[in-house]
């Protein structure tokens, strides 16, 4: 394959990953009343896209598809921080996973860096109670993301990895 189709199946790879963690948001998306936020596998999709094309797609797929969930859900005020915490966790999931090849410990870090970020973002927006009250959602949603994105990764991610040369 040459590097122009090798450019292009990336960008449009990072769009369908992109477009997917939108909808897996949106599609099980389940409201945290007391914390203001929501409950959603989207994560299993950027940390799916993280491993399967780097730490770089990892950071985009989370910081646009999360932040563009949030805008379309009615949650515009996390879209700053959706965009830092979720583009770090793909970010963090790539680098890892780069460096080790283990995929257990390529998602700890993240799946611990995800409740943090919204804890301190909660914490920011609406109080230390509601924040900590929200953090075992948010630890629980990225542990199933993490457990989710393993099992895709062991299924389809050969195949990402084979047929656009990755």
């Amino acid at each position: 394959m040459d590097q122009n189709n090798k450019r292009t199946h990336r960008i449009v790879l990072f769009a369908l990953f992109a477009s997917l963690t939108v909808v897996m948001t949106l599609l099980f998306h389940f409201p945290i009343p007391y914390a203001q936020g929501y409950l959603n596998i989207g994560d299993a999709v950027v940390l799916l896209a993280a491993l399967v094309m780097g730490p770089a797609a990892g950071f985009w797929v989370g910081s646009i598809g999360s932040a563009l969930a949030d805008m379309i859900a009615g949650y515009a005020m996390y879209m700053p921080f959706t965009f830092v915490v979720k583009g770090l966790e793909g970010l963090l999931a790539g680098w890892l996973y780069s460096k080790t090849k283990k995929l257990s410990i390529s998602l700890i870090i993240p799946v611990i860096w995800m409740p943090v970020g919204y804890l301190l973002t909660d914490w920011f927006l609406y109080g230390l109670a509601a924040a900590i009250a929200a953090f075992p959602m948010n630890l629980l949603q990225g542990i199933v993301g993490a457990v989710t994105a393993i099992i895709l990764y062991r299924t389809i991610g050969p195949i990402f990895k084979s047929k656009f040369q990755l």
